[in-house]
């Protein structure tokens, strides 16, 4: 369903698709603004200098692969060479993705088969859940901005009475984007 659909049917907002789409642009531009833009990232892993890093079975994301989305997994050895001809590519047989899309495990079988990662390794992989995370802030930021209304925190209509309070929109807005900047714990 597009985005513009469920922001209607959770907002129950009257409001025009142009205004709501031009609210959502506005919303998905602070993002990208704060964590770039949703898709593929590159991640060094490994550590050229520690001696242990080249026994190295598995190599742990930071955030979870997306399997379903291409990946580009590059073994530098010696990783401060510089030497483009020091890059290997790795065919999808010479790794395994583990536990959700967290781990990494080497696999010797492949056409680049080893036992071991190299001292460094490039990954460039779509993290799991990215977009479906910044719909859903971008709704529930939609459903803030359009149920503010100044200080009024509630309103009954039998014998009248309403209340005031310091409802600071503002905090509530970085909360949740601040959701997206942490990491979501799986268990692996």
């Amino acid at each position: 369903m597009p985005l513009i659909d469920r922001v209607k049917e959770r907002t129950g907002s009257d409001l025009s698709d142009a205004e709501l789409a031009a609210m959502i642009d506005a919303i998905t531009a602070e993002i990208e603004a704060r964590f770039g833009p949703a898709g593929p990232i590159t991640i060094e892993l490994g550590d050229p200098v520690d001696p242990n890093s080249r026994f190295r079975r598995v190599l742990r994301l930071p955030r979870a692969m997306d399997s379903a989305q291409p990946a580009t997994i590059v073994e530098l050895d010696p990783a401060n060479s510089g030497l483009a001809g020091n890059e290997v590519e790795l065919a999808a047989g010479d790794y395994r993705v583990l536990h959700g899309g967290r781990t990494l495990q080497r696999l010797n079988g492949g056409p680049n088969g080893r036992d071991y990662w190299a001292p460094l390794v490039r990954a460039t992989y779509t993290p799991l859940g990215d977009q479906a995370a910044r719909e859903e802030v971008t709704i529930k930021l939609m459903q803030l901005d359009l149920s503010y209304r100044g200080g009024l925190r509630s309103e009954r209509a039998g014998d009248y009475s309403f209340t005031l309070g310091s409802a600071d929109v503002t905090e509530e807005r970085e909360k949740l984007l601040a959701s997206l900047g942490r990491e979501r714990m799986v268990m692996a």
